[in-house]
């Protein structure tokens, strides 16, 4: 596996943030409901993955609306807690009492100056123009020893692979068209559940995330669901990186 491999995408951020702004208020609604109920289960499984760490600091790229945050803050009170997101319109759904920085996920990593226990990802590596780049930038901010938490989407082996592929790329688009989100008005290859599919299709190489993580110097690789899952949930350490600690 070379890292030049590894899917990069071509699209304006700024279309890709309209998007975003308009499911601020209806995501994680949606997000239970296309998720067939799980999501809920997926997000306490990241925070008890986290909370047994025992981290200081805890930040979450791509937080979105604050749903991992308010579990986050509800495990570890103690914790110093931060949101990070691009649409302001999400940031506007988080507690007043977590602070949130407004930047893009390259951009906060190259501007935050603190490191952090734990990093967490949930359902944003994929949409990153280059996620590789996305990876490297981010080891600046993890502290020694701390923990990197990618959770995404993936194909699932055996059997159910041909269901999510009918379910993802056919259903899940026409759904969202004619019922989750026929008020959007914007492009239709940046329709919400369009993009949703076409990134997961894009996330071609997402069985090769622990290897890419091994290349670019993060240690202690440990997948926390099956491959017959259709999420992956990953963890990775700093050990090694140099990071600042």
């Amino acid at each position: 596996m070379h890292l030049e491999t590894w899917p990069t995408r071509h699209y304006s951020e700024e279309d890709l943030r309209d998007t975003f702004d308009f499911m601020a208020d209806r995501y994680v609604d949606q997000t239970v409901v296309v998720s067939r109920g799980h999501y809920p289960e997926w997000m306490n499984q990241v925070a008890s993955l986290v909370k047994a760490w025992k981290p200081k600091s805890v930040a979450d790229i791509g937080c979105g609306p604050g749903y991992l945050l308010r579990r986050l803050r509800e495990a570890m009170p103690e914790a110093d807690i931060l949101g990070v997101d691009y649409s302001q319109k999400m940031l506007a759904q988080v507690p007043d009492d977590i602070p949130t920085a407004h930047e893009h996920l390259d951009d906060w990593a190259d501007s935050e100056e603190k490191t952090y226990d734990a990093l967490i990802m949930t359902f944003v590596l994929r949409d990153q123009p280059d996620p590789v780049q996305s990876l490297t930038k981010l080891q600046k901010r993890l502290a020694k020893n701390g923990h990197l938490v990618i959770l995404e989407t993936q194909t699932p082996d055996g059997w159910r692979h041909w269901g999510f592929n009918l379910y993802f790329h056919h259903w899940m688009p026409w759904w969202g068209r004619r019922v989750l989100a026929p008020d959007w008005h914007g492009a239709q290859d940046m329709a919400p559940y369009r993009w949703l599919s076409d990134s997961h299709r894009q996330w071609r190489e997402s069985q090769s995330l622990p290897e890419v993580l091994r290349q670019l110097g993060y240690d202690g690789m440990e997948s926390h669901r099956p491959p017959t899952d259709v999420v992956m949930l990953w963890s990775a350490r700093a050990t090694g990186l140099e990071a600042k600690a």
